[in-house]
């Protein structure tokens, strides 16, 4: 049960803060949210915070679902210490990357963006590691991103949301992760158990 929690402890540390903030404030986007004018007047922890706060029950709901998704299949990839490096290089640069690429925002929530990055990261680690199913992740999610840049976001679905989708965050993260993930150590990642027992079999088949 220990060994579970400690496995699971970032997923689960931000699962709580994000509850939290939706029921236990009232408005915590108020000072939280990344505000271009407020972070050009000095609060610079915008650059982080806006991960942790969302539209409502249901924004939360599909970012902690996509958080559950990511780690659930993911987790043996990486140890603890190397994942919340992951999070906290993706949560930062997601919104400095809009900060800086898309001029024309001014309010932002939201984790979706640094998820996307997580799980572009995670696949092209797995892919390099030679699991080829997780380039097959990578290219469907990439299809998925970029594919509203065509077609377009329903509007039912913003209504539903509480807000508009921005796209510009899904992208950038999408292709920060794809960066982490390529540049990251080889010797700090860890190969799925699969291709260990292939590797095994490979050398004593040669013995």
């Amino acid at each position: 049960m220990f060994n579970t929690l400690k496995k699971y402890a970032i997923p689960l540390i931000l699962s709580h803060i994000c509850i939290i903030l939706i029921f236990a404030l009232p408005k915590p986007d108020l000072w939280m949210a990344y505000d271009r004018r407020a972070i050009s007047d000095g609060e610079l922890w915008r650059f982080l915070t806006p991960n942790f706060v969302h539209l409502g029950v249901w924004h939360t709901t599909l970012n902690l679902a996509g958080l559950w998704f990511t780690m659930l299949l993911f987790i043996n990839l990486l140890k603890n210490i190397d994942w919340l490096a992951w999070f906290a290089i993706l949560f930062v640069g997601n919104i400095v990357g809009l900060h800086l690429w898309v001029p024309s925002l001014d309010h932002y929530v939201g984790m979706s963006g640094a998820l996307y990055g997580l799980i572009a990261a995670a696949a092209i680690a797995e892919f390099r590691l030679g699991v080829k199913l997780s380039g097959l992740l990578l290219l469907i999610v990439g299809l998925k991103i970029f594919m509203p840049q065509l077609v377009g976001v329903e509007t039912s679905y913003n209504e539903w949301l509480g807000g508009n989708v921005i796209e510009e965050a899904h992208i950038i993260g999408f292709i920060q992760g794809l960066i982490l993930g390529l540049i990251w150590p080889k010797s700090r990642l860890s190969e799925p158990k699969s291709l260990k027992a292939r590797s095994s079999m490979k050398v004593e088949g040669t013995k």
